[in-house]
């Protein structure tokens, strides 16, 4: 895995604009899924695919945030287009790993076929995973 900064000049807000947190770490990036996070907080962004040919580099991802930062981990899943189980696991088994240290898994912007596949498969009451903003119904 490889990790290095992008440095990309000031990252200054108009008046009135919300702040987002800043990507600056790329802990993975391949044709197939981008993981990036930010440095100073427990927050990821994964856009592309997620299936059982990089689910471990999500594993390694997940890890490197709980390690970095204190408290729940936070990630943005709004730019997943699929996610097969293998995915899936790496996300239960990262939240059961926060939960026994009493942290939490807060997945945002879940699309409602992969919300659709955790409840199916029944690891949405997996203990320290928490699906935040979910799809309208």
């Amino acid at each position: 895995m490889t990790v290095w900064r992008i440095t990309d000049g000031e990252d200054g807000l108009e008046s009135g604009e919300r702040a987002s947190p800043r990507y600056d770490i790329v802990e993975h990036d391949t044709a197939l899924l981008r993981v990036a996070a930010a440095a100073s907080s427990p927050r990821l962004l994964m856009t592309g695919e997620i299936d059982v040919s990089n689910a471990r580099d999500v594993t390694h991802a997940l890890q490197a945030v709980q390690d970095r930062v204190p408290g729940d981990v936070h990630v943005d899943l709004a730019g997943v287009d699929f996610i097969d189980v293998a995915g899936l696991r790496a996300f239960t088994l990262a939240a059961r790993d926060l939960n026994a240290r009493d942290r939490m898994l807060v997945l945002h912007g879940v699309s409602s076929h992969i919300d659709r596949l955790f409840r199916l498969i029944g690891w949405n009451t997996t203990p320290g995973l928490q699906i935040h903003c979910r799809p309208r119904s």
